[in-house]
């Protein structure tokens, strides 16, 4: 059983790994607050709260449902890379202005902060790709059985990255 529980645990946390080291706006979002010693803590907590619900809203079904509907997929796809080309034009432009690195000590830029985070994990098309649809449907098509394990590989490897990330800053 435990060669059986590694193999699983490892494919969900290797394939985590390898779509999570693909830098995106909540990495951006982490590393900022992390450079400016900024609260890092609460956004690496959403970020990786975001990615475990939409792992496990994929593997529960919903990323077998978008992979039978490629219209939907490709709709998906340029959704999240016009968000991610505003995205980095939104950073560029902040930078040129001078304005990349704003101040987020106080009460209220702390709840804008920790709502962006919110935003970034749960209404990026970037993040639901790679976890709804990639991970959700390869976990998905796996028996029922091994799905938990898969799962749970794929989460350790949010958990790691955002922890690490936040950790290197």
């Amino acid at each position: 059983m435990a060669p059986y529980f590694s193999a699983l645990y490892l494919e969900g946390l290797l394939l985590g790994m390898g779509l999570f080291a693909a830098p995106g706006p909540k990495d951006t979002l982490v590393i900022r607050q992390g450079v400016s010693r900024g609260p890092v803590w609460g956004v690496v907590a959403i970020c990786i709260v975001a990615d475990v619900l939409l792992i496990a809203l994929g593997i529960t079904g919903l990323g077998s449902i978008l992979e039978r509907r490629p219209t939907l997929v490709a709709l998906l796809l340029l959704s999240g890379a016009a968000y991610l080309l505003w995205f980095g034009a939104q950073r560029l432009l902040a930078c040129l202005r001078d304005q990349s690195m704003p101040d987020t000590h106080g009460g209220n830029s702390q709840r804008g902060l920790l709502r962006t985070a919110v935003v970034l994990g749960f209404a990026n098309p970037y993040a639901w790709l790679d976890t709804v649809v990639l991970i959700g449907s390869i976990g998905a098509a796996k028996p029922a059985s091994q799905q938990a394990l898969f799962a749970a590989g794929a989460m350790t490897a949010s958990l790691i990255w955002f922890v690490v990330l936040a950790l290197g800053c």
